[in-house]
């Protein structure tokens, strides 16, 4: 599959790295999207600062809980950070470059997401997994996660979250934008949860059928389409049902990258 765009990357682990093509900081690559040179959207910037390098720029990016992409101006040394931009609702900026987080997800729900985002859309820390303060709760499969925003099976939400350390609010949704880089034909996990390809046939050759309207044991999958997949890592690989009337399923042949 062709992009829609060309991007780029760079990859240095746990430093800040930064270059003409993208950077890295802690796991979070940043690619930079050539399409949206020269504009900027028409919304207002999550925040925006002056007399500022794309090294810093990308860094307050980085820290920001709502931050997932960034526009930069070198010879201005202006920095603007948003969120999800919409691409078909932008102005011609001459001078300014676009970064985008690859900290996203692909799947409506973000089940896959393994991300380092640890704070709820009001900015307040998520509590550890592997603590039962200030909040109590049944995840104890998650105790290696850190505090890191996630959505488990049988939680029933409608994107990643985690549970508070302060305020009334138990748990709180985390901000974690959908991604905009083409996904990749292979599967890096062992589950392959992170496959969102294009493969539709499973492999004994059967045509995937359609994933809307499927809720089984009342957990909705909120996929589109008929891909492989494997939401909440529930089978042992990508799968897709082969019967259009009931749960019948089969295993895809997905490469690993």
């Amino acid at each position: 599959m062709i992009p829609a765009f060309s991007y780029f990357s760079i990859y240095i682990s746990f430093c800040l790295f930064f270059t003409s093509h993208g950077f890295l900081f802690k796991g979070s690559v940043f690619r930079r999207l050539s399409k949206a040179d020269d504009k900027l959207p028409r919304s207002r910037p999550l925040a925006e600062y002056t007399d500022i390098s794309p090294r810093r720029c990308g860094l307050k990016c980085f820290n920001h809980h709502l931050c997932s992409s960034f526009f930069i101006n070198k010879e201005k040394k202006v920095c603007k950070l948003a969120k999800e931009v919409d691409m078909n609702k932008m102005i011609h900026s001459p001078g300014y470059l676009y970064y985008v987080s690859e900290d996203c997800i692909r799947s409506k729900l973000g089940w896959e997401y393994r991300g380092p985002r640890d704070r709820t859309v009001s900015g307040i820390p998520c509590q550890r997994w592997d603590q039962q303060y200030p909040r109590t709760h049944t995840y104890q499969s998650l105790s290696g996660e850190q505090n890191f925003c996630r959505n488990p099976a049988r939680a029933y939400a409608k994107e990643p979250w985690c549970y508070t350390t302060a305020g009334n609010k138990a748990w709180d949704y985390c901000s974690v934008p959908m991604c905009v880089t083409p996904a990749r034909e292979c599967q890096e996990t062992e589950r392959g949860e992170d496959y969102f390809g294009t493969i539709n046939w499973t492999i004994s050759g059967r045509q995937c059928m359609m994933w809307e309207g499927r809720s089984p044991r009342n957990q909705s999958y909120a996929i589109e389409g008929n891909y492989c997949r494997n939401p909440f890592s529930e089978k042992s690989a990508p799968w897709c049902y082969i019967k259009k009337y009931n749960n019948e399923f089969e295993i895809c042949d997905i490469p690993k990258c």
